[in-house]
C-alpha cells in the first residue's frame, strides 16, 4: 500500500469531528500538543456544530462530510486528526470523494468508529494510523506512550513492539499487511464497498461495551464469511466495559476482558496461525498507534509477542 508522507515542523495537522459531537474545550488539550510537537493545529469549520437524530452527531451529515472533504482536499493539510469516535462516520464515507487524496495522500489518525476509514482508504490502497483520537477517552488513565506513538509513526518511526505472552496466545510467525479496527464497525462494513480485505493479512481486532453474546456473533459472522481462513495473523486489542457492570463485576474495567477473550478462543483456537491477546491498542489508556496496510512482522513466543515494520 501507499505510505503518506511524513511530516516535517511547520505542518498543517486538521481535526475534524466525522462522528460524535464535540463540546467547546474538549480539543484545547490536544491543539497544544501539536503546537509542541511544532505543527500547526487547524479546526475544521463546523466541528462544535451539534445535530440530534436520535445521537448527537458533530453537525449534520452534509457539515461533518464537508470538514472532512476540506481536510481530505486541502492541499496545505498534511495529517487528518480525528476529533472522536461514537457513531456517524459510515452515514457520511459515501458522501466524499477520495479523488485528490488519493493523488496527495495523507494520515488519518483515529480509532473506534474511525475503523470506517481505515477500512475503506485501506481499500482504496492507502495506509492510515490507528491511534489516540485527540479528544481523550472519558475518564480512562492515559499510558505515557499512547500520544508520542502517534507522533513516532508522523514523523517516520518503524513499528516496533513488544509485549509480555497470554495464555491463550498461539505461537508462530506472519507476515503480511495489517488491517482491522473495532470489531463492531468492520462487522456492520461486511458486504459494503469499505468491506474488510482480509486475504493474507494480520487481522487487529478490539472493542467495548458490547455483551459477550454480540462479540460471538459477530465472530461467528466474520468466520462464516470466510475472513479467518483468508487472514495469516490475528491480533487481539483491549476488550473493555464488556456486558454490563452488574453482570461483570470483577471485570468489567479490565482492559481486557477474561470472559469476552474466552469466548474469541472458543472460535479461533483451532486456526493454525499465530495469534496474540493482550495487545495494547483500543479503547484503553495504553493505545498505541499502528500503521494499518503496512507491512509487518507478527512473531508469537512463549514467552512474548514481537509485532515491527519489514
Amino acid at each position: 500500500m501507499i505510505q503518506p508522507p511524513y511530516l516535517k515542523k511547520g505542518d498543517k495537522i486538521a481535526i475534524v469531528a466525522p462522528a460524535k459531537r464535540i463540546v467547546v474545550g474538549e480539543l484545547e488539550e490536544a491543539i497544544q500538543l501539536i503546537k509542541d510537537w511544532g505543527f500547526v493545529p487547524v479546526l475544521g469549520k463546523n466541528i462544535y456544530q451539534q445535530f440530534d437524530l436520535g445521537y448527537l452527531y458533530a453537525g449534520t451529515d452534509q457539515e461533518r462530510a464537508e470538514d472532512f472533504q476540506w481536510a481530505l482536499d486541502d492541499p496545505e493539510i498534511k495529517t487528518i486528526w480525528c476529533a472522536r469516535g461514537g457513531y456517524g462516520c459510515v452515514k457520511i464515507i459515501d458522501l466524499l470523494d477520495f479523488t485528490q487524496f488519493i493523488q496527495h495522500p495523507k494520515w488519518i489518525i483515529g480509532y473506534s468508529d474511525i475503523t470506517v476509514f481505515h477500512n475503506h482508504v485501506n481499500h482504496l490502497g492507502i495506509q492510515t494510523l490507528h491511534g489516540v483520537t485527540a479528544k481523550r477517552l472519558g475518564d480512562v488513565e492515559y499510558h505515557y506512550d499512547s500520544y508520542p506513538s502517534v507522533y513516532r509513526a508522523l514523523t517516520g518511526d518503524k513499528m516496533n513492539y513488544s509485549i509480555q505472552s497470554h495464555a491463550f496466545n498461539k505461537i508462530g510467525e506472519a507476515e503480511g499487511e495489517l488491517v482491522g479496527g473495532n470489531l463492531s464497525m468492520i462487522y456492520s462494513l461486511l458486504g459494503s464497498v469499505s468491506t474488510l480485505e482480509a486475504s493474507d493479512k494480520i487481522l487487529f481486532l478490539e472493542d467495548w461495551f458490547e455483551n459477550w453474546y454480540a462479540v460471538d456473533r459477530m465472530l461467528m459472522n466474520i468466520k462464516r464469511n470466510g475472513i479467518l481462513d483468508q487472514i495469516k495473523g490475528l491480533i487481539l486489542g483491549s476488550f473493555t466495559r464488556m456486558d454490563t457492570e452488574e453482570e461483570n463485576q470483577e471485570n468489567y474495567f479490565h482492559p481486557y476482558d477474561p470472559k469476552t477473550y474466552e469466548v474469541i478462543q472458543s472460535i479461533v483456537k483451532d486456526y493454525d496461525i499465530p495469534i496474540c491477546y493482550g495487545f495494547p491498542a483500543g479503547h484503553t489508556g495504553h493505545n498505541i498507534a499502528l500503521k494499518m496496510g503496512s507491512n509487518v512482522r507478527l512473531k508469537v513466543d512463549t514467552n512474548s509477542v514481537n509485532l515491527y515494520s519489514i
